[in-house]
């Protein structure tokens, strides 16, 4: 089944994993527009769960084109990388597979490209 994820394994834990995501992000010119806390929130509303945090990063003259393309595909840009505690050692990284997006929003190989950073940017932490 394509669920349209794609889910490697960190060897750090959630927030270390967190930290070089974003660190490589802007190092290959992402701007980070916000990392979110979902046990963070969890636990303020009296919830618990397990860590779990989702980093949220685009740039406009890689994300434009394909808005440009295809304006639907903005419900999904900025791009995402969620990050999260399965109780192993390590945590689970997951990102949209830029081939189900492609397919979904009919963009060409060119248009789809920029949709292939989650993955180069995970391969810093990437434990296989």
């Amino acid at each position: 089944m394509n669920d349209g994820l794609v889910t490697r394994r960190s060897t750090r834990d959630v927030g270390e994993t967190i930290s070089a995501l974003r660190a490589e992000a802007e190092r290959v010119g992402a701007a980070v527009a916000a990392v979110v806390d979902h046990a963070a929130a969890a636990r303020q509303a009296g919830l618990s769960m397990p860590d779990t945090q989702v980093i949220i990063f685009g740039n406009p003259q890689a994300g434009t084109p394909p808005m440009q393309a295809r304006p639907e595909i903005a419900i999904d840009l900025p791009l995402r990388l969620m990050v999260r505690d399965d109780g192993q050692p390590g945590a689970l990284v997951t990102w949209q597979d830029p081939g189900y997006l492609a397919q979904r929003y009919g963009l060409s190989e060119d248009q789809s490209a920029p949709l292939n950073a989650p993955a180069k940017i995970a391969s810093v932490v990437d434990g296989h």
